[in-house]
């Protein structure tokens, strides 16, 4: 029991460190530092991941809850949203059937296993959903949580410097960019940045969970 408290210490005082790192510098990604400070920490302190494993179950709980809250902003943008919506689902439909291609034409080429390739494919949506889809298409949970968890923490150190590059800088293709790529993670990052990008981005991880869910349903035959 002392083991799971610290676990879920550790990783809260990570998270603080990589919070206050991130308002030191617009540079450092506050997800990454959390990643890298927590494996360290724990790594020192103790090695037991099973440990870990069990109280990050508990944190993992709120994820539902954080998510759906990410939803507040995007009530403050519903003027704004009514007239493009049409816009967004196109784009976040194309994103997601990009990044389901992408996996399958990876697993293609390097001759991934089935289960490994099914595992992947909901990598772009939002943890819970990510890991329902999974064992209902006969992939490993565990590795789909892990997917999106590397997914989420690369497009938020990607996006913003790919986006700058291409001369994207309007907020709502911003977020709908991130939102559909790096569901969760990235719009948690947009919050600090702006409040329209977040919104643009929760709209893009509700639809790309639903629009996902839709095209692996053949892999469940």
């Amino acid at each position: 029991m002392l083991d799971i408290l610290l676990a879920i210490l550790v990783t809260l005082g990570a998270y603080r460190l990589a919070i206050y790192a991130g308002r030191r510098s617009r540079h450092i990604q506050p997800v990454v530092v959390a990643t890298i400070c927590t494996w360290v920490i724990w790594w020192l302190i103790s090695g037991d991941w099973e440990s870990y494993q069990m109280g990050g179950e508990w944190i993992s709980y709120w994820v539902g809850p954080a998510t759906v809250a990410l939803a507040v902003p995007l009530a403050k943008q519903m003027r704004v949203f009514s007239d493009i919506w049409r816009g967004v689902l196109l784009g976040v439909a194309a994103g997601c059937l990009v990044a389901i291609t992408t996996v399958l034409g990876i697993g293609w080429l390097f001759g991934m296993d089935e289960v490994l390739t099914k595992s992947m494919l909901t990598k772009s949506v939002t943890t819970p959903i990510a890991v329902e889809l999974t064992k209902n298409i006969g992939g490993v949970p565990a590795l789909a949580a892990f997917f999106v968890a590397l997914t989420g923490i690369a497009g938020v150190a990607m996006a913003r410097p790919l986006l700058s590059l291409f001369g994207v800088k309007d907020d709502w293709a911003i977020g709908i960019a991130v939102g559909t790529s790096a569901h969760a993670i990235g719009t948690a990052s947009l919050n600090r940045v702006s409040q329209v990008q977040t919104a643009a981005s929760s709209v893009a991880m509700i639809v790309a969970g639903i629009v996902t869910a839709i095209c692996v349903i053949p892999f469940s035959f």
